[in-house]
């Protein structure tokens, strides 16, 4: 009986592992969400949202070029070689600090805020 008991145990133990082993969201998810950058009266705001195996990123920034107020630009975002790093069209790389539950890149630092706080802002004049 005791083998019986042994394998049964083993058998269980390789299945937890192999379990947890497996991931149950997509990587990239501590991207996704609202984003508030510490800059001035005008901050640039962010929205990263999934677009199927890849991501949407949205700055919206001040602009007083035209219509003042601010403009939004869309650009598409992957997760590459590290799960921390989103690379947004290609070119910029950010980063994210999950003490701080902040993103930064070489421009900006950015910080989590509510999808309310958000509309807040951008409806701002």
């Amino acid at each position: 009986m005791n083998r019986r008991h042994f394998i049964t145990a083993a058998s269980a133990t390789a299945l937890l592992n192999f379990l947890t082993g497996c991931k149950t969201e997509p990587g990239g998810e501590k991207f996704l969400g609202y984003w508030k950058s510490d800059k001035g009266n005008h901050p640039v705001l962010v929205h990263i949202e999934r677009n199927g195996e890849s991501f949407l990123f949205h700055e919206t920034a001040w602009s007083i070029v035209g219509k003042v107020g601010y403009r939004t630009r869309t650009v598409p975002a992957v997760i590459k070689e590290a799960d921390n790093i989103l690379v947004i069209s290609e070119t910029v790389h950010l980063a994210y600090d999950e003490k701080e539950d902040v993103i930064v890149s070489g421009r900006m630092k950015a910080h989590r805020i509510t999808e309310t706080q958000y509309q807040s802002a951008t409806n701002k004049t």
